[in-house]
């Protein structure tokens, strides 16, 4: 850590959802950009470049700089295993964009990594750090509405991926969309209700083109222990590519939540990288939140959000939704709390 007090940051992958993670870290006064590293070798120089920080040419690079306490890794789902490893592996605290892995078994061996070494895991799942989020949260946690029973979740947009070429097309290398896109909305779900989910039911369409091997438009559903479902709704089909539509509900024994304000808008891709609109309309950027957070659980000061469990249950549920895809059927979750 430097003298400043800042925590010393390196970014694996310098792909799209870097660029937000960079931004955050020029603004907040938690952390700092130390180095890039990407395969792209020289995307990433000119990138060190744009940030007035260092590339290093490989991980073990990364890993070997003193001056690194933490790594956001930013790279394809398919690698967070095994670069999650190493990170850890070498000492070093560890942001890792969801998923956290691609399996189930992969995600809780990178949780016991952490354990065993006393370090700290986060998860990018960055909508728990918008306003509007919290504030669902922070009604939910008052008992104003009395104990939740359902939730429904909605974020539907236009296609955003780069071409037919994107990674994210392949379930191979992204997990499928209920991995790569619906664990923003099943972690909600499972945070607003308190518990991790016991059955999870899926449906889902290649609407943009058949030939698409996920499902650009798709259908969580959601059972908990304790009688509460959820119903999450998440589409990159829409039309025109810029539609953007939002809802967020919390049924509860005493009341209901409901975000019922104008979605348009609510989420913008800016020159500084990706924001949302808090509750009172203004732009915020849950970026620098999500990163003071992690900052914080360096430090000692606070426990990492979502705590490592959730993001593993996360993981599990994400898995058993792309299974209830291929067969049709409700899966069955062991060990739901």
């Amino acid at each position: 850590m430097s003298r400043s007090g800042k925590i010393g940051i390196a970014i694996v992958g310098v792909g799209g959802i870097a660029a937000s993670h960079m931004a955050a870290l020029r603004t907040t006064a938690s952390a700092r950009l130390v180095c890039v590293q990407d395969m792209d070798r020289v995307r990433a120089r000119q990138v060190a470049v744009e940030q007035a920080c260092d590339a290093e040419e490989s991980l073990d690079a990364v890993l070997a700089r003193d001056d690194v306490d933490a790594v956001i890794v930013c790279t394809p789902n398919l690698t967070h295993e095994a670069i999650g490893a190493a990170v850890l592996g070498a000492g070093k605290h560890l942001l890792m964009e969801k998923p956290l892995a691609m399996s189930v078994d992969g995600a809780e061996r990178l949780a016991a990594l952490a354990e065993d070494r006393g370090l700290a895991l986060a998860v990018g799942h960055s909508h728990r750090f918008s306003g509007q989020s919290r504030a669902v949260r922070d009604v939910v946690a008052s008992g104003e509405i009395g104990t939740p029973r359902f939730v429904r979740v909605v974020m539907n947009g236009g296609w955003i991926w780069p071409g037919w070429q994107a990674w994210v097309l392949d379930p191979s290398v992204s997990g499928g969309h209920s991995l790569h896109n619906g664990v923003h909305l099943t972690d909600l779900a499972a945070w607003w209700i308190g518990e991790h989910p016991d059955r999870v039911f899926a449906a889902g369409q290649a609407v943009t083109s058949r030939a698409l091997e996920i499902a650009d438009y798709l259908v969580i559903e959601l059972g908990f222990p304790s009688g509460a479902s959820a119903v999450c709704e998440v589409s990159r089909a829409e039309r025109p590519r810029r539609a953007s539509y939002l809802e967020l509900m919390v049924v509860g024994s005493e009341g209901v939540v409901t975000r019922s304000w104008d979605a348009d808008g609510i989420r913008a891709w800016l020159e500084e990288g990706l924001s949302m609109w808090a509750p009172d309309g203004a732009s915020g950027d849950v970026f620098v939140a999500e990163i003071d957070a992690f900052a914080a659980a360096v430090r000692g000061d606070a426990p990492v959000v979502p705590a490592v469990a959730d993001a593993v249950d996360a993981v599990r549920v994400a898995a058993a939704a792309e299974d209830s895809l291929r067969t049709g059927r409700f899966v069955h979750l062991e060990g739901a709390r």
